[in-house]
């Protein structure tokens, strides 16, 4: 559970984005490497949009490594002491809550995945990313449902179905995605150099992530094309075709329907101006 502590650097891609509301706050992390070590003050809800890797430790010294999925919920119970570092870190929504009264705590989780949590956390991360979050009650209802969701997931501690689909796996799938992202990439060429089938592979990835390779695809061109934006000065049509996006125009009408904004306007950090 990534946390930027007050003496580490800022950001030096995306900023996060917070939203205070009554007895809650929700932040988007952005990627970057972070080394944290803290009590949880209050219970935490988290959600990976990426694959993460580091070292960490929950409520003991012993320090483990760990490879999360992208897509995966989490939860810190209030007093839970947590150390985790990572060189690469990834963009992460982090929801800190106050406990209702005569609401039981629950147990710690990471790495589940709950697809109508994924959902949630893609609107919840859209409005951070765009002036919807000045809109307190629609904000306030992502934030309730995902906690419904992740009070949901607490309770069944059962596996992901996509045994096959194990960590070392899925890592091999992000690296192959990674090297050839501005390239015609399909499924079936993912699926043929792990000798399985398309269909089949499609399969397992979404019950493991909970999201199908193609949108697994898409979400991994954004996230590199909004590194590009932050991290360069290219011209758009270079970091879209960088990005495997087929133009400018592409790249800008993916930007609009996944995040709610431009390229242009997440280059120039201002949310769009909406029509009222």
């Amino acid at each position: 559970m990534p946390e930027a502590p007050s003496n580490l650097p800022s950001p030096v891609s995306m900023p996060a984005r917070r939203l205070t509301i009554g007895t809650w706050s929700a932040e988007l992390l952005s990627r970057q490497s972070y080394c944290a070590s803290y009590t949880a003050a209050a219970p935490i809800i988290g959600f990976a949009f990426d694959h993460q890797a580091g070292i960490h430790a929950f409520c003991s010294d012993r320090r483990v490594d760990f490879h999360t999925r992208p897509n995966g919920l989490a939860h810190v119970p209030e007093g839970c002491d947590v150390y985790s570092r990572s060189d690469s870190g990834g963009e992460y929504l982090r929801i800190t809550l106050r406990p209702e009264p005569g609401e039981q705590p629950w147990p710690r989780f990471s790495d589940r995945i709950d697809r109508a949590a994924i959902d949630v956390a893609y609107a919840l991360r859209r409005a951070l990313l765009t002036d919807a979050a000045r809109d307190a009650l629609i904000c306030e209802q992502l934030v309730h449902i995902l906690k419904e969701r992740a009070a949901a997931v607490s309770g069944d501690p059962s596996p992901t179905p996509a045994a096959w689909m194990t960590p070392r796996r899925l890592r091999l799938v992000d690296e192959l995605i990674e090297a050839r992202l501005d390239m015609a990439l399909t499924v079936e060429q993912i699926a043929a150099t792990l000798g399985l089938s398309a269909g089949f592979f499609a399969r397992a990835f979404k019950a493991a992530i909970g999201k199908s390779p193609h949108d697994h695809i898409i979400d991994r061109r954004l996230a590199r094309a909004r590194a590009l934006l932050q991290g360069t000065e290219s011209d758009l049509g270079a970091i879209a075709l960088a990005s495997g996006f087929a133009s400018h125009a592409h790249m800008t009408a993916t930007f609009r329907k996944r995040l709610g904004v431009t390229p242009s306007e997440m280059r120039g950090g201002q949310p769009p101006q909406r029509a009222r």
